[in-house]
């Protein structure tokens, strides 16, 4: 009898007549086994070579992340309202420091509630949101129901991947060992783990926008915003103009958000940096401008603002009293 999983590889390395892409339900199933160690190393390689060979479509990726939250138990969960789903996967060259994460703290003490999670492998340029967190006052959470937890009573928490989903991690550190990327890296960005009614992504290459908006409609996401991402992260590059891709129940939109005038300057990629900019011991344009840049991007997404030019002011508005605040 034929191993399933060799009937899933032979589906997809038959040959480029004969091969084809997976169905949702058969990604499903070849994941489960992915994740639950029952598909053998040498599969597990072939699959996800195979995939990223084929170009993996909206439906395998789907079925990834059916696989991903059937494992973790959140096939049954009702979406959150209330929080923003923040993935933080980057290790691009291109990835400095985690501005972002100003953001999303800034949007905090603005009573929003931002569940952040991730893992970032390889990073070359920039440092690792884990490691930056101190700059902020934070501390990460040790489990999806800590985070659950902490979220009744704060408004931000960050969870690493190999607190909820370490064989995720694992599968993601196979990047090493293949020389390339695989479909792992883009549907931990949708796994959505406490349910988020908005998830909030950055991706890097702009082919991977129109991917995540189709899987995401297929696995009834109610809200997504997409954005080509400073170094794959949900960060506005404010010294380039960036379309915002919007998913709202159903209903797909691009808004327009200008490159502002400005040169980005030298600065050390140190946490104690980022923990200046934070308390307001150093007053750097740049920094600000990117700061509230993604900040107004997340506004718009929530609903909080009803143009580009509102969410720019409120989010200047918000660090403005941060920055009082500080004095």
């Amino acid at each position: 009898m034929i191993n399933p999983y060799a009937e899933i590889i032979r589906t997809l390395g038959r040959g480029p007549t004969k091969s084809r892409h997976l169905t949702r339900e058969e990604a499903r199933f070849a994941f489960l086994g992915v994740l639950n160690g029952q598909m053998a190393d040498m599969q597990v390689g072939a699959l996800l070579l195979l995939l990223r060979y084929r170009s993996e479509n909206a439906e395998e990726l789907a079925g990834i992340v059916d696989a991903i939250n059937e494992h973790l138990s959140l096939i049954d969960t009702l979406p959150n309202n209330n929080i923003i789903d923040w993935p933080s996967y980057a290790s691009g060259k291109s990835r400095g420091l985690p501005w972002f994460l100003l953001s999303a703290k800034l949007l905090a003490e603005n009573d929003i509630k931002i569940f952040m999670h991730g893992f970032n492998s390889h990073l070359d340029n920039g440092l690792l949101t884990e490691f930056c967190l101190d700059a902020v006052g934070e501390k990460p959470a040790v489990s999806l129901a800590e985070a659950r937890q902490r979220l009744e009573t704060e408004n931000f928490v960050y969870l690493p991947l190999r607190c909820f989903c370490p064989k995720l991690q694992e599968l993601l550190q196979i990047r090493s060992v293949l020389g390339v990327r695989s479909i792992v890296n883009t549907a931990v960005k949708l796994v959505n783990p406490l349910r988020a009614k908005l998830i909030f992504l950055g991706i890097f290459h702009p082919a991977y926008i129109s991917l995540n908006i189709a899987a995401a409609r297929l696995l009834n996401q109610p809200n997504l915003g997409v954005i080509k991402g400073g170094g794959g992260e949900a960060e506005r590059n404010i010294l380039k103009p960036i379309k915002l891709f919007t998913l709202c129940h159903e209903q797909e939109n691009t808004s327009q958000w200008k490159a502002l005038p400005m040169d980005a300057p030298d600065y050390p990629m140190t946490v104690n940096y980022l923990a200046d900019i934070w308390r307001g011991k150093i007053h750097d344009p740049y920094a600000a401008a990117m700061i509230t840049g993604t900040a107004a991007q997340a506004l718009y997404l929530m609903g909080r603002a009803n143009s580009v030019f509102d969410a720019e002011k409120m989010a200047e508005d918000y660090w403005g009293k941060h920055i009082d605040a500080c004095a």
